[in-house]
């Protein structure tokens, strides 16, 4: 794998396993792994964050986009694919 495929990996191991860290902190109302796992996770997804918000940033001012005419809708679209999804696959939310 090149270097941006293992971070992507890894980043997709841990935004996958922190949507399990806020369902259990939802429903149980506690964390099933160790504390110290959960925060790694959450570093590494703050950082590609804020990478990508910089980003966004440098990126809004080079070139003023207009207005996204419905940024929640388009959201809602690809939960809806997303959730339409199904597979064999141990690690995907939507697996059947």
């Amino acid at each position: 794998m090149t270097t941006i495929n293992d971070d992507m990996a890894s980043l997709q191991t841990a935004a996958t396993a922190a949507i399990a860290d806020f369902a259990d902190v939802t429903v149980r109302g506690y964390l099933k792994e160790h504390p110290d796992l959960v925060v790694h996770r959450l570093d590494l997804l703050a950082s590609m964050i804020e990478r990508v918000r910089i980003a966004v940033i440098r990126d809004r001012a080079a070139s003023p986009c207009p207005p996204h005419p419905c940024v929640a809708a388009e959201h809602a679209e690809m939960v809806a694919e997303y959730t339409e999804h199904t597979c064999d696959c141990d690690f995907c939310l939507c697996g059947s």
